[in-house]
């Protein structure tokens, strides 16, 4: 045997024989689905055949739902109707109702980018970094529920029983000037777009900071060197460097925006502001009977406001020309910010103050008093409620079990197939890998009440039969949720040096257990972590869950809503401390055992 024999069948043979396997599922018109499959098992490819497996069951879980949106607003009756266009574009209130959801959102945007990108220029590009604890802090709100933080705000600015009024008015009375309710009102615009910005800061804040640290600062640097002013160099040289990271914010923020239930709900009705989200379901869950069809017209709104986003991201991805990312050479350059060092570490403490630290004493007041009221009796607070609130209920107590067992097993499968179809995706450059990569992050495109209402139609009614129960959550929140897990799977898979995946096929391990061996185990930091945040994301969720959860399947963030509505307080109180605190030792774990497996270098 010649060389050249011994060198094709070596490679013939080979566990890592990527192309031949492509080159296997190219052959769909001439082959049946299962001699390929055979075909690809035989050839060592089990691992692909799973990640593809996997996508095709991902992909109906998305586009079947998607589908079933579109067929009931346009074939409810077996036919062809446009009239729910007609209907819809003749709902009452519909153009306030629209100019409403724009509003908040479009200016909520805008704040939150601000902000967002200040807190992120003052942590990597200031001194006015406040050791490690103040990258943390514009994240810490994501671990309260939304429906806690606001219903946290009501309990500080409600115009008659506001902790905060009422102490503005002991001092007013002091002064001798005598108010009966406010001054301040948290059921006002200022209000909801206050508390609409503060959930979406944190999001700007994440990819800001992943722009400012993949940038080459020496431009800044060499910028103010030539004499340039901080504002003239933020402007010419930090801005449009960090433009697709805040167009990708933008997005973002827009795809939450049109999606957000909590905030609107619980101020929006007691103002009389209705909104599209809010709308939407209570149409669909809170009306008698429920009105799908124009429920669903009014979603195609959100998927046209969503799309339009993702336009102009790709065009904003497009037209940049001032990108920079920095090689080994790259190093942060520090501004001396000077007395303007302590109002920027102020404003930190500020933000992470209103955001998380006095929602959190509002709620723990209420929890230990045992009910909401101004006139509180310390010597009668009892410490024993914050925990009683939730064993002494048992509807309370079984929410806070469903949504803590829906995040364990939803978090683990999430990030497990997240791992599984990043490597998939890294190894193949084929146009099936090109497609499964679009079909993952479809669901970042669609609004999550859309998705739920989506799942309601497919699943919860025949042939499935899944409404009510907690398979109808779990796979919901894969979907809601896998776009996310994929970026730090993403990310953790590109830490892994493709040589030692090639080392394992040559000794002669197959792709599974080179999977299993080798890509794991180097990736568990990154997917510790990122687990961290699915199970914070899952235990919180209520844009779709308001739609899916039931008397059977019961989770937190739907159950603090009803109880705010019939004024259970205190219940509500211990149930948001009790998930906060999980969520804290769950991150507080798995930030431990990401640093432990880093620093031990598995």
């Amino acid at each position: 045997m010649t060389t050249t024999d011994t060198k094709a069948e070596t490679d013939t043979e080979a566990p890592g024989g990527l192309d031949d396997i492509d080159a296997e599922l190219a052959m769909a018109v001439v082959a049946s689905p299962w001699a390929r499959v055979v075909a690809r098992a035989r050839r060592g490819g089990w691992f692909s055949v799973l990640s593809v497996v996997l996508g095709l069951v991902f992909a109906i879980l998305v586009i079947y739902p998607l589908v079933r949106v579109l067929i009931q607003a346009f074939f409810g009756d077996g036919t062809f109707d446009f009239s729910i266009a007609s209907e819809v574009l003749n709902y009452p209130g519909l153009g306030q109702m629209l100019l409403n959801t724009v509003i908040l959102v479009a200016s909520s945007m805008v704040l939150a980018l601000f902000f967002g990108a200040l807190f992120a220029w003052l942590m990597e590009r200031t001194d006015a970094r406040i050791g490690r604890l103040a990258a943390l802090m514009p994240m810490l709100p994501m671990l309260m529920p939304a429906i806690a933080g606001a219903i946290g705000w009501v309990f500080l600015l409600a115009p008659q029983a506001g902790f905060i009024n009422a102490i503005i008015r002991a001092v007013l009375d002091f002064f001798g000037v005598h108010l009966t309710s406010g001054p301040l009102d948290i059921y006002s615009w200022t209000g909801l777009i206050a508390l609409y910005t503060a959930y979406q800061i944190p999001f700007a804040f994440l990819m800001i900071t992943t722009g400012l640290r993949n940038s080459d600062a020496s431009m800044e640097e060499a910028s103010r060197i030539s004499g340039a002013s901080l504002r003239h160099t933020l402007m010419r040289i930090t801005i449009p460097v960090l433009r697709p990271s805040l167009g990708a914010a933008a997005l973002y923020m827009v795809w939450f925006g049109f999606s957000f239930y909590s905030v609107p709900v619980v101020l929006g009705t007691q103002m009389n502001v209705k909104v599209l989200p809010v709308e939407i379901v209570r149409l669909l869950t809170f009306t008698y009977p429920s009105n799908t069809k124009v429920a669903v017209g009014l979603s195609i709104f959100l998927i046209i406001a969503i799309g339009t986003a993702w336009y102009f991201q790709g065009r904003i991805l497009r037209s940049n020309r001032h990108s920079s990312i920095g090689g080994k050479g790259q190093r942060n350059s520090i501004t001396r910010l000077g007395k303007w060092r302590r109002p920027a570490q102020a404003l930190l403490v500020l933000y992470f103050a209103l955001t998380f630290v006095f929602p959190l004493i509002a709620q723990i007041l209420v929890a230990l008093n045992g009910y909401w009221t101004t006139a509180i009796k310390w010597s009668a607070l009892d410490i024993t409620r914050l925990w009683s609130g939730i064993t002494a209920n048992s509807q309370a107590s079984s929410a806070f079990g469903t949504s803590t067992l829906l995040a364990l097993i939803g978090a683990t499968i999430g990030m497990t197939v997240a791992a599984i179809f990043a490597l998939y995706l890294r190894e193949h450059r084929s146009r099936i890998s090109r497609v499964l990569d679009g079909v993952i992050k479809l669901p970042a495109a669609l609004s999550a009440i859309v998705i739920g209402l989506g799942f309601v139609l497919a699943f919860a009614g025949p042939p499935f039969n899944l409404g009510n129960t907690l398979v109808i959550l779990l796979l919901c929140y894969l979907v809601l949720f896998l776009p996310q897990a994929t970026i730090a799977a993403d990310a953790a898979a590109a830490q892994v040096d493709r040589q030692l995946s090639e080392a394992s096929w040559v000794s002669g391990a197959g792709n599974a257990r080179t999977f299993a061996r080798i890509n794991i185990p180097l990736m568990i930091p990154g997917l510790v972590a990122g687990w961290g945040l699915l199970f914070v994301w899952m235990t919180g969720e209520l844009n779709a869950s308001v739609m899916l959860a039931g008397t059977q399947t019961p989770v937190v963030g739907y159950y603090i809503l009803q109880t705010f509505q019939f004024g259970g307080f205190a219940t509500l109180a211990s149930l948001a401390l009790g998930l906060t605190v999980l969520n804290i030792v769950v991150l507080s774990i798995a930030h431990f055992i990401e640093k432990r497996t880093t620093a031990r270098g598995i």
